[in-house]
């Protein structure tokens, strides 16, 4: 169908580009989607196709944040210390890190792929983690990710505009570079949070 073609979709992005409220309506689209338990990887990538990376990067942080307070007051005042029981040994490796407390701990529990991201705000407000230390580290947790995906998308989008077979060539490079430095950065923050774990000697 023409409505489908690229170059109709392509079209339409530069439309809700220029659109004043788009931003706000993207950033809505966050909190929607985490009360919906909708990917935030798919948003930040929808974000990245829709405005140029300033733009995209700040919806993007903007709307991972806000759908991350909101989930997070879910679970701290509706759900209250239930998550764990609700969901049992699912969330055993989630609370055990979250319990550590700090923006350390919340910043580990963002990079490893323990649990969905609004299951793991709903379950650090369940357990009562500080909402500074929660907040301060979600951010830090997903900024790397965003800066990624946000290159993904871009590329994406170029690729809609004007399909050409380098274009593909790069699009396939920019993900498998993500898809490298993300187990990279995967395995070192599991051997940091491992070497944590230990036991100190003579209990230090």
């Amino acid at each position: 169908a023409a409505w489908a073609s690229p170059e109709h979709v392509a079209s339409w992005l530069d439309r809700f580009e220029a659109a004043a409220w788009a931003p706000l309506v993207t950033i809505a689209a966050f909190v929607v989607g985490g009360l919906v338990l909708f990917p935030l990887l798919l948003l930040i990538a929808a974000t990245a196709m829709v405005f140029d990376p300033p733009a995209a990067l700040g919806c993007s942080l903007v709307g991972a944040l806000a759908n991350a307070s909101v989930t997070y007051a879910v679970g701290a005042k509706l759900l209250r210390g239930t998550v764990h029981r609700a969901l049992g040994d699912r969330m055993t490796r989630v609370s055990a890190l979250l319990a550590r407390g700090g923006i350390v701990a919340v910043t580990v529990a963002r990079t490893l792929p323990l649990a969905p991201f609004s299951v793991l705000n709903v379950a650090a407000g369940s357990i009562g983690v500080r909402f500074r230390d929660y907040l301060i580290g979600t951010a830090l947790g997903v900024a790397p990710g965003i800066l990624a995906v946000t290159a993904f998308g871009r590329q994406l989008r170029n690729l809609l505009s004007e399909p050409t077979p380098a274009g593909v060539a790069l699009l396939v490079a920019v993900a498998l570079c993500l898809w490298g430095s993300s187990l990279l950065l995967q395995r070192l923050v599991r051997r940091h949070a491992a070497s944590d774990a230990r036991p100190r000697i003579g209990g230090r």
